[in-house]
């Protein structure tokens, strides 16, 4: 990892050229496509004389097909540059560099071109981006012989063991991207993994099937929709081949929506002699470009709580599909699109067995009440008959370069063995057993340690409660970091837990100016006929009924408070000398009527209100809820729901009910919850002598303030 800093702070550090003729967010336009051209002039160079005789030799006789096939052959690799260039020859020619770079950059391969145009803004604006402004502003001599200083020559195991790997490559490109968006304050953290991370999740992902992958002749395919520069892709495929079997067969897949992340996953897949089609560019949620394929194992980091309303049209439009869409589950909060992605790997698991290995933040486990889409979307993920969930595993705060909270690491399996259908691990590592201190990084300051990583995997494998040894206040004690939990355990039923309405009245001028002024009784003195004459008629007989409530109203001015909703409306009835209909009820409640703890229950008839006796959750005939006291219990589903409530609600609201029509199912993992552990309270004592202690300190450096002064 030093390595990979050292040569990534001397390739970052080629900026200060720049300084003065670019602004820091466009530093990335010189450096990435800078970087991408010196490491495959390094992978070329042994071969590029063999490539210009070839090319000399063939150039006016082979069909371009079979030209094409000769110079690939001759490079020994995929791509190849037909130019008498080289960067190092470029800058041995300084008056030229405008016409011999663009020479150098159109002897490439066709597959090269069109990765470096993903630099330059496409194949309409060709390649010239790449270096025509640094060579109007007399750049470009100084930036390519700064690279050519750059040794990135491939690793060979035999002929150049120093040499950068694929995968050093990778780490080196993304800690390059991660500066350059910490330097424009954009999202570092959306572009780079830690490789520690990558590291665990594949571990995990591969826990279970070492056995199967060491039969010969095994082919596997692997998939990243999130790929960015292709590290988690590179690091599982290398983890399989150095340590599984090294005679698997191993097609990675993946797609990145940033253009320039893009070009280097494609030019790493390129450099490794694998086809570099599997590599897709495009929003994986909006266009899916690898449609209708499966997949044996899958990784991903995709974006922490991104929002998705800019592709919303697009994605309702796929959930009313159903199952025969991505995301017949239901859909997720528009300000988050965690669960999207993970549809979408789920939609791409291979009926004979597949595996997810996806990082989330905290979002996805508990956001949502029941019957929303992201609670359905947990039921459909951990419910028969699918089951897909396996492992949760917590991992510590402060790992990511571009945010510091906690991020925890879902692993999804379709055809789990038999000892874990209907469960789901809970593994919660966020103790520093698992971790180191490191010099920050961004906002990172630790990482998973390599015994973290280790013995993670281990408990994730063993499959059962685990407890490890911490040191807290100079006491050791044991800590559960491993627990077994069956899917029920996870569900509960939302009940609506619903008090009744009580109303008093005490009439007072306040009252009758809220009667005066609600729509129900501007209603009276109003008409809806044309005829001016019968409109006015209409409008003096409503005002004549104004009047005559008016009256009934103010005569219980100076009346002694009244508790009773159903002694009111009798003697209001009498005053009034008729019965008000239900509609004006409610008018006369909502301005004359003030809520009362002390106060009767509220039927919503008050002329038939029926006699009932015992506690209010046994009455056939319920009265009105109170919306501001309505409540809701989240009740765990192996719980019995009467006699929680008797317990649990009873107790404190004795005039509460359940209105069971409203009752919600509802999943969640509340992950903090289950590893909670109860910390007493110190002793008052000890806090009172730490505060009579800063007292002290206070008063003694205020008397030397004094001193001083």
């Amino acid at each position: 990892m030093e390595r990979h800093n050292e040569l990534s702070e001397f390739i970052w550090s080629i900026k200060e050229h720049i300084r003065d003729e670019y602004k820091e967010k466009d530093y990335e336009d010189v450096i990435l496509p800078f970087t991408l051209l010196r490491r495959i002039d390094c992978v070329l160079e042994k071969t590029h004389e063999a490539v210009q005789a070839t090319y000399l030799k063939y150039k006016d006789t082979a069909s371009p097909d079979v030209l094409d096939r000769l110079l690939k052959q001759a490079s020994g690799q995929n791509f190849y540059n037909i130019s008498s260039y080289t960067l190092l020859g470029l800058v041995k020619d300084k008056d030229n560099m405008g016409d011999n770079f663009k020479a150098y950059l159109d002897g490439f391969s066709d597959n090269i071109k069109d990765i470096l145009l993903n630099f330059s803004g496409g194949p309409e604006k060709g390649l010239s981006p790449i270096y025509e402004t640094l060579y109007r502003k007399e750049l470009l001599y100084i930036v390519t012989f700064e690279f050519t200083k750059l040794d990135l020559h491939p690793y060979d195991k035999v002929t150049n063991p120093t040499g950068i790997s694929n995968h050093d490559m990778g780490t080196i490109f993304e800690i390059l991207i991660r500066k350059s968006k910490e330097s424009s304050n954009d999202k570092a953290g959306q572009y780079y993994t830690p490789r520690e991370i990558v590291r665990l999740m594949v571990n995990l992902v591969f826990a279970h099937d070492t056995a199967e992958l060491k039969k010969q002749g095994k082919i596997v395919s692997i998939y990243d929709p999130c790929c960015g520069t292709g590290g988690m892709l590179t690091t599982a495929k290398d983890y399989l081949l150095d340590s599984v079997n090294k005679d698997l067969t191993v097609y990675t897949f993946g797609q990145e929506m940033n253009e320039q992340t893009y070009a280097i996953a494609k030019s790493d897949i390129l450099m490794k002699g694998e086809d570099a089609e599997n590599i897709k560019h495009g929003n994986t949620i909006s266009k899916d470009q690898l449609k209708g394929k499966t997949f044996n194992y899958m990784l991903t980091n995709p974006p922490f709580g991104d929002k998705w309303s800019n592709m919303e049209d697009f994605v309702k439009e796929e959930a009313e599909l159903g199952f025969s869409g991505r995301f017949g589950a239901g859909l997720p909060d528009v300000n988050d699109g965690s669960f999207l992605f993970l549809q979408h790997m789920i939609s791409k698991m291979n009926p004979q067995g597949s595996i997810i290995g996806i990082v989330f933040n905290g979002s996805p486990l508990f956001n949502g009440d029941a019957g929303s889409g992201w609670s359905g979307i947990r039921e459909w993920i951990m419910a028969d008959p699918n089951d897909y969930l396996d492992a949760i595993i917590a991992l510590p705060k402060d790992l990511f370069y571009g945010t510091g909270i906690g991020t925890y690491i879902w692993i999804l399996n379709n055809k789990k063995p038999a000892n874990r259908k209907g469960k789901v691990q809970l593994i919660n590592s966020i103790q520093p057993k698992f971790t180191k201190k490191i010099k920050s990084l961004g906002k990172k300051q630790y990482e998973v340690s390599d015994d973290g990583i280790s013995l993670i995997t281990a408990i994730y494998k063993a499959y059962k409660p685990y407890s490890i040894e911490v040191e807290e206040d100079g006491k050791k004690k044991k800590v559960e970091v491993s627990k077994i939990y069956e899917v029920e355990d996870f569900k509960y039923t939302k009940v609506i837990v619903d008090r009744p309405l009580r109303l008093a009245y005490e009439i007072t001028d306040e009252k009758i100016e809220a009667l005066k002024e609600h729509s129900k009784f501007k209603e009276f003195a109003t008409s809806k006929k044309k005829d001016k004459t019968a409109a006015e008629a209409d409008i003096k007989k409503g005002k004549a009924i104004q009047e005559k409530i008016l009256k009934a109203v103010e005569s219980f001015k100076g009346k002694a408070r009244e508790m009773s909703d159903e002694k009111f409306f009798a003697d209001f009835e009498t005053a009034l000398g008729a019965r008000p209909n239900q509609g004006l009820i409610k008018m006369y409640r909502d301005t004359l009527g003030e809520k009362d703890e002390e106060a009767e229950v509220v039927f919503a008839k008050p002329y038939e209100v029926p006699k009932q006796n015992g506690a209010i959750n046994t009455w056939k005939e319920k009265p009105l809820a109170d919306t501001d006291l309505r409540d809701s219990e989240n009740i765990p589903w192996k719980q019995d729901i009467d006699q929680y409530f008797e317990t649990e609600v009873l107790p404190f609201a004795p005039d509460a009910w359940m209105d069971r029509e409203k009752d919600k199912i509802g999943y969640e993992i509340p992950f903090t919850k289950y590893f909670y552990e109860y910390k007493p309270l110190r002793d008052l004592s000890l806090i009172m002598k730490d505060i009579e202690e800063l007292e002290e300190q206070t008063e003694t450096l205020l008397e030397e303030i004094k001193e001083e002064a």
